[in-house]
This record gives C-alpha cells, sequence and structure tokens, in this order.
C-alpha cells in the first residue's frame, strides 16, 4: 500500500471518529414511565444544563451542594450524594426561563430530602449513571375526573406548577410539607414531613393568565382535610409525590431534617424531635 492510500485511510479513520455517534437513549423525549413499586415519583423544576442530556428510562445520582458552618465563623461547602440511584420518568428541557422539568423515581424518604433541598433552594445536579432502569410505560389516564366518594371532601389546594405538570385524575400521591422547626441547639431548621399519603387526584388545572400557581383537587377524609388546611394556613410549602398504580400501602415516615444527613457530626448525632 503506497504512502498515499494509507493517508487516506488514516483521513477516513479519523473523520468517522470525530463524526457524529448514538446518543445512546433509551427513549425518546417525549416517552413517560410509571413509577416502580415502592417509590415516589417527584417532579423536579432544575437548572436546564442538568436535564439537557437526559431521556426518560435513564438512571442518575442525586448530589447536593451542602453548607456547613465552621468554628470560627466561616462556612465549609461540599458536595453530598442525596439519591445514588433514582429513575428518569419524564424530562420537559423548556420548562420555563434557563430551566427544565424532569420527573424523578425516589423513595419516600429521598422524597423528602429532596423537598427540602428544593425549599431551601440548594444547588442540585443529576449524575447520568450507567445502571440502566428497568421500567414499564406510563398507563393512559383516565378520561373522566374520579367521583367523589361517600365520606370525603373534594378539597382545592393551590400547588406550584411543576407539582400540577405531571399528574392527572385518578393518580393517587403522597403530600410531603415542609416546615420551620428546630434543631437540638433551638436555631430553626426546615423539616419535611409526609402528610398525607395514598390521597386520590380529582381534578388539576394549571396556571390561567399571569396567576403564579396551579390549582389541584384531592380527595381527602375530614381528618386529612383538617391536617392539610392547617398546613396551608401556616404556608408550608407542599410537594405531591406520584405513588405505584396499585401501591396503597402506608407506613410511618420519619420527617426529615438537613443537619441529620449532612450535618455536624453532633447534629447527626442529636435526639430526634
Amino acid at each position: 500500500m503506497t504512502n498515499r492510500h494509507l493517508f487516506a485511510v488514516a483521513s477516513l479513520a479519523l473523520l468517522a471518529a470525530c463524526g457524529p455517534r448514538p446518543s445512546g437513549r433509551t427513549a425518546p423525549d417525549d416517552a413517560a414511565f410509571a413509577v416502580p413499586a415502592g417509590k415516589r415519583a417527584f417532579s423536579l423544576t432544575i437548572d436546564k444544563s442538568q436535564t439537557k442530556f437526559l431521556a426518560p428510562g435513564e438512571a442518575v445520582e442525586v448530589v447536593i451542594l451542602v453548607e456547613t458552618p465552621r468554628t470560627d465563623g466561616t462556612s465549609e461547602t461540599r458536595s453530598e450524594l442525596l439519591a445514588p440511584h433514582a429513575e428518569v420518568l419524564r424530562v420537559r428541557r423548556s420548562w420555563a426561563e434557563n430551566t427544565g422539568l424532569i420527573q424523578l423515581a425516589l423513595t419516600p424518604e429521598q422524597v423528602q430530602f429532596l423537598a427540602l433541598a428544593v425549599d431551601r433552594d440548594d444547588r442540585l445536579f443529576l449524575n447520568k449513571i450507567p445502571e440502566s432502569a428497568q421500567l414499564s410505560p406510563l398507563p393512559p389516564s383516565a378520561l373522566d375526573a374520579p367521583t367523589l366518594e361517600p365520606g370525603h371532601r373534594g378539597l382545592a389546594v393551590l400547588v406550584y406548577p411543576d407539582q400540577q405538570a405531571f399528574l392527572a385524575p385518578g393518580m393517587r400521591v403522597d403530600v410531603v410539607a415542609t416546615r420551620q422547626g428546630a434543631k437540638a441547639s433551638g436555631k430553626s431548621e426546615l423539616t419535611a414531613l409526609t402528610l398525607l399519603q395514598d390521597v386520590l387526584v380529582m381534578s388539576g388545572a394549571p396556571p390561567e393568565g399571569e396567576e403564579e400557581w396551579s390549582t389541584l383537587q384531592l380527595m381527602v377524609t375530614p381528618g386529612q382535610a383538617t391536617a392539610l388546611t392547617r398546613a396551608v394556613s401556616g404556608e408550608d410549602h407542599l410537594t405531591l409525590s406520584v405513588r405505584a398504580c396499585a401501591d396503597r400501602s402506608t407506613r410511618p415516615i420519619e420527617p426529615s431534617k438537613m443537619s441529620r444527613k449532612f450535618g455536624t457530626p453532633a447534629e447527626r448525632a442529636s435526639p430526634k424531635s
């Protein structure tokens, strides 16, 4: 083979290496997957850079930047793993200015911590991981709103639009509230608690015109209605996490505080309150 032929072969190889390659995405951008059993679907508005290269069916780790005060009055910023494995269920890359909307499958405890991070305006990163997600397609939603059952109430609440965007009548959700609590030191700290479990979504409506909020109607018992109206009147931040279709189970879920997970050794060892 002549030098000219060798040069041509090398040039073709270089062009092939620099050319476009398959993206490796597991599903189209508009695909939607159902939340796996035992997990909850959490909708998150995040910097558009974090959703740009993600697709439904992939998996990510959720990393949070945590700021810890030092004894000398300064603070230390470090990255911590909030969730080691979260399945990507849905993605909207162009949600609002410079943000995307993503729905992740998380455990109920991870949902509480992520709700805290959102309310605290913590910096979050979604790092794609090589594990593939074993997911089923999201079944079609019901066309008609569920009928209000005897002994229940249809309670309407205002939520941020990202909490309503992926909801449909007939879905069941847990309601997570973040509110001000107290550390063992007496200082105030946000606490996240799962206020209600297994609540039926009756209907929902996005914001109209210049409105900031979406509206949801939930079917609740009188006791649940009392708890939810108290949370609303106390200006708690409400997060709605979607349950798996056949998951009607409930269990105690310990309230979450960032200091218990990422705080100083003394804070992590403090008695639970």
